[in-house]
């Protein structure tokens, strides 16, 4: 086999440990460019989200390059459109005339038939390994959205974390994995910081694919980065799976905070967004940036609530809609401005006179 699979921001890295321990090639689709948009957009339904186009784009252009099996998850259905990604794809891409096998790891059978070498050791070690990855994935770039704010040479936390996925993408075991954490733990505690610094905290919230995938939200957390605002997103695939366990604390607690707001489950990340912009002003963080695609349903469904929150608990919020025509110009202009608000309403909060 040679597998493909769609840019979902830095998790090539878990894809390609999973099915490489597997004994199958691995073609990691080029990074997306404006083509992979193009060629996503111009084979995709019109009205269709914007991930859709993106992820298509990459599946084309890993076919290009000599992919015979393509991952994509969904395929069950449900509230939001990703669960009918996999169906509407397949039928695109073999009406375009490419011949391929198209896998789900959430069906069994399909996870099994990968295990050609090894059987179920040899799949317990790649999930063991790629587990590993991706929380050590998610905790590096946790901390690069920290200590981009207060770093003394700007963009060092970037290109330290730049080193550290490419040595994670190259260990083969748990044990030289081990080596690779603490190597970079040192590094990033080395990383020189500016003193007295007391950055804007600003929470994301939003649709996941847009929210985690830099290339779909037009850098918006390096932008934010290079203003000197520190990044909050509890949003990230190890979160996501840890929510999919069986009475998750995580899902009960977005269901329960989010429940003045919105009564039931709007699909997708909906509640999240609200629950995690009520916990954001809670926790005392100086404004919330919204992302989603454009016709995301859930997520306008979320927004009439956030607008609620935003009032109720006294937080800014911006809302970004990304589509194939979003111009980045655009969003740094509109970030520039919400952070320069933020600025003036901590100002004012400080030179607030004191009541006698």
């Amino acid at each position: 086999m040679k597998i493909t699979f769609p840019h979902f921001g830095d998790y090539y890295v878990i894809f390609r440990t999973l099915f490489e321990t597997l004994g199958h090639e691995v073609i990691v689709p080029p990074p997306i460019s404006r083509r992979t948009i193009e060629l996503g957009s111009r084979h995709s339904p019109e009205f269709v989200c914007f991930p859709f186009k993106v992820t298509l784009g990459c599946l084309i252009e890993g076919l290009e390059q000599g992919a015979d099996t393509l991952f994509q998850g969904g395929g069950r259905g449900g509230a939001c459109r990703f669960g009918y990604y996999r169906e509407v794809q397949e039928k695109i891409l073999r009406d375009l005339g490419y011949q391929f096998t198209f896998l789900r790891l959430g069906a069994v059978k399909e996870v099994m038939s990968l295990a050609n070498n090894g059987g179920r050791l040899n799949l317990l070690k790649a999930l063991k390994l790629g587990w590993a990855k991706l929380n050590l994935i998610d905790s590096f770039h946790g901390k690069v959205r920290r200590l981009s704010a207060y770093e003394l040479t700007q963009g060092e936390s970037r290109r330290v974390y730049k080193e550290f996925l490419n040595a994670c993408d190259e260990a083969k075991s748990a044990k030289y994995l081990k080596r690779v954490e603490r190597e970079f733990r040192d590094r990033f505690c080395q990383i020189k910081k500016v003193s007295g610094l007391k950055p804007i905290k600003v929470g994301i919230v939003g649709e996941i694919y847009v929210v985690m995938e830099p290339y779909s939200n037009a850098e918006i957390e390096r932008e934010l980065s290079l203003m000197r605002v520190e990044v909050v997103r509890p949003l990230s695939l190890s979160y996501l799976m840890k929510e999919l366990l069986p009475l998750s604390p995580k899902k009960t607690t977005h269901k329960w905070v989010s429940r003045p707001y919105l009564q039931y489950d709007s699909g997708a990340h909906a509640n999240t967004s609200v629950s995690e912009t009520i916990l954001f002003a809670r926790e005392g963080l100086d404004g919330v940036i919204h992302l989603k695609p454009h016709a995301c349903m859930p997520e306008v469904t979320a927004m009439s609530a956030l607008h609620r929150v935003s009032r109720d608990y006294n937080i800014p919020l911006l809302y970004f809609s990304f589509d194939e025509h979003t111009s980045s110009v655009g969003v740094k202009t509109r970030l520039e401005a919400f952070v320069e608000l933020i600025k003036r309403r901590r100002q004012a909060k400080y030179n607030k006179p004191h009541s006698l």
